[in-house]
């Protein structure tokens, strides 16, 4: 079953005090363990940005093969999701 809340006028304003509690709670990977899930082009002149962790294993974004800036390995960003998931195992 799906429920939505929606929340408009002033209630609106509790939106990112409910995200954040979530993400807390949660501890979603993209929030967490893997950086730049929901990134955008950033743009001429921009390009001399790391790619971020998610395009580094996850190729296929044109704009971030244009990124030249040093990222990580994708062995050590595998290794930081291998260990997310270990935590979250272990949560109560």
């Amino acid at each position: 079953m799906c429920r939505f809340v929606i929340f408009e006028d002033t209630s609106s304003d509790m939106i990112g005090t409910i995200e954040a509690a979530l993400i807390k709670l949660n501890m979603p990977l993209w929030n967490t363990a893997v950086d730049g899930f929901g990134n955008h082009d950033p743009g001429s002149g921009r390009y001399e940005q790391a790619k971020s962790d998610w395009d580094v294993i996850h190729p296929g974004r044109a704009w971030a093969e244009k990124c030249n800036g040093a990222h990580a390995e994708k062995s050590a960003i595998l290794a930081s999701i291998k260990n997310h998931l270990k935590n979250i195992e272990r949560k109560p």
